[in-house]
């Protein structure tokens, strides 16, 4: 088994379904997120998120050896400089803690310091995470600011919060406890389906007891109600289960 191993040293890599440029976009990499290789195919690499365990193709250009990086984002994003030129590093993304790095021959440093708010509550610190990304585009596969898919949003928003979550719904769906509709609280998990269908296909973030923050062709803030999610008056996702992971 191999143990080559990498580093995101990007803002995001798009992880394929296949090893071809068209290949669905099933989630991405984002900056100091390590991997490891499974194989090698032509222009492509097969690799595993070492974060949530996720497969799949990443063009071979973009691979860069691996740096242990420890740091947690918890803004949207920051931004590091080089000598003319800058990168942006994503909510969720890792540096290291002397805010210095080298990407290739470059050496790139925050030009401040993070100010952490791990002294704020658990639940306020996850809404306030939450609510930074409104109006950010949806995008399947994503997990950053430049576009971000339901699950994708709520994995980045606890992983900035030093929970971790699965990267699918259908994984999350068995995170956490579950809980009733009456009990919704802020921070709880709320997880859909299509009308009519059977298999949870979205995932929201309770703000309050009764308005949900999630992804679905940007993110925003919706009511909700115990059928389901209304989006311009129309029933778009039927309720299927409520979880709780913080209390």
């Amino acid at each position: 088994m191999s143990t080559q191993k990498g580093t995101c040293l990007q803002t995001y890599i798009p992880m394929r379904s296949e090893p071809k440029s068209g290949g669905e976009m099933v989630s991405s990499l984002i900056f100091g997120e390590s991997y490891l290789v499974l194989e090698t195919q032509n222009d492509w690499i097969k690799i595993v998120a070492d974060f949530d365990h996720y497969e799949g193709w990443i063009s071979a250009n973009t691979y860069s050896d691996y740096t242990p990086f420890n740091h947690l984002v918890d803004l949207v994003f920051v931004e590091a400089f080089s000598k003319g030129e800058s990168i942006l590093i994503p909510c969720g993304g890792l540096i290291p803690d002397s805010r210095k790095f080298n990407i290739r021959d470059k050496v790139f440093e925050l030009k401040f310091n993070l100010k952490p708010n791990h002294h704020l509550p658990i639940k306020l610190r996850i809404i306030n995470t939450a609510k930074s990304f409104l109006n950010m585009p949806y995008l399947w596969g994503g997990r950053c600011f430049m576009g971000i898919d339901c699950s994708g949003f709520v994995q980045v928003v606890f992983k900035a919060n030093q929970i971790d979550l699965p990267r699918d719904t259908k994984q999350q769906i068995r995170e956490g406890a579950p809980i009733d509709f009456t009990d919704l609280q802020s921070g709880d998990l709320v997880f859909f389906k299509k009308p009519g269908a059977e298999n949870v296909s979205h995932v929201g973030l309770m703000i309050n007891a009764s308005e949900i923050i999630h992804a679905s062709g940007k993110v925003r803030i919706d009511r909700m109600s115990k059928e389901g999610l209304m989006i311009d008056k129309v029933l778009a996702y039927e309720l299927m289960d409520m979880r709780r992971l913080v209390s």
